[in-house]
């Protein structure tokens, strides 16, 4: 059964557009950056950080883009009675939109590594370490659908809401200069973890509260927890 979603998810991804859009616009994420990162590390001054928080926001991009996908095809199971016909069906409807979700991690998952190899936006890390990465970066996907739907009721909302939510991103910006105490009032923003960990690799010599395997952890606990509180969220809000 679960290989008949995934194929549908598929399907609907490359029937539509602007799916599909959203499918190749980490390619173009990817593609810009190979380009963009030398050029703008040639120009800036030596103390500059700009080409580490480019790099940053391309890795983190990946997994929320692919977040905004899902949400904008759970909006349209929404409209369609997908969610609704499913309550008489042997799958449950909290089953189908947790297997979705999945499906959001895992190809931000795989899309980010292949972006992180592609681009060399990491050029010292071992591939263990763009793994660990790249499984954090994706993790924000599910959250990211699950804010989207938590709070909007059809597309138009969703943009809006998508929007909104980018917003998130500028906080892993602001990590690049709070590394004492202060970064409590970040770690909100579920892309803060990975972005830590990116900008461990990319300036070694930065100062930090903890290491990098540590803020691994955090991070994974993190995100599994902001999924949760928001897939009750959502649960309550479409009646799962």
């Amino acid at each position: 059964m679960f290989k008949l979603i995934l194929k549908a998810e598929i399907k609907n991804i490359f029937r539509d557009s602007l799916y599909l859009f959203f499918m190749i616009y980490p390619i173009i994420l990817g593609i810009a950056g190979f380009y963009l990162i030398p050029y703008i590390d040639s120009v800036v001054t030596q103390n500059s950080l700009l080409p580490e928080i480019i790099s940053m926001l391309f890795i983190l991009l990946t997994g929320f883009i692919f977040g905004a996908l899902t949400a904008f095809t759970l909006l349209d199971d929404k409209d369609d009675s997908v969610l609704l016909s499913l309550k008489v069906t042997p799958i449950s409807v909290k089953a189908y939109v947790m297997f979705k979700l999945l499906i959001s991690f895992v190809f931000g998952f795989i899309a980010t590594i292949v972006i992180v190899l592609s681009t060399n936006f990491l050029p010292n890390s071992s591939v263990f370490i763009i793994l660990l990465i790249s499984l954090l970066g994706a993790l924000q996907a599910p959250g990211v659908a699950l804010i989207i739907n938590s709070f909007s009721s059809n597309k138009v909302e969703g943009f809006v809401i998508m929007k909104m939510s980018a917003l998130i991103l500028a906080f892993p910006v602001i990590a690049f200069f709070v590394q004492t105490w202060q970064e409590v009032f970040l770690v909100f923003a579920p892309g803060f973890w990975s972005a830590r960990l990116i900008q461990m690799e990319l300036i070694p010599t930065i100062d930090v509260n903890f290491t990098f395997m540590v803020y691994f952890i955090l991070g994974v606990i993190y995100n599994i927890v902001f999924v949760t509180i928001f897939m009750k969220i959502y649960s309550k809000k479409s009646n799962l």
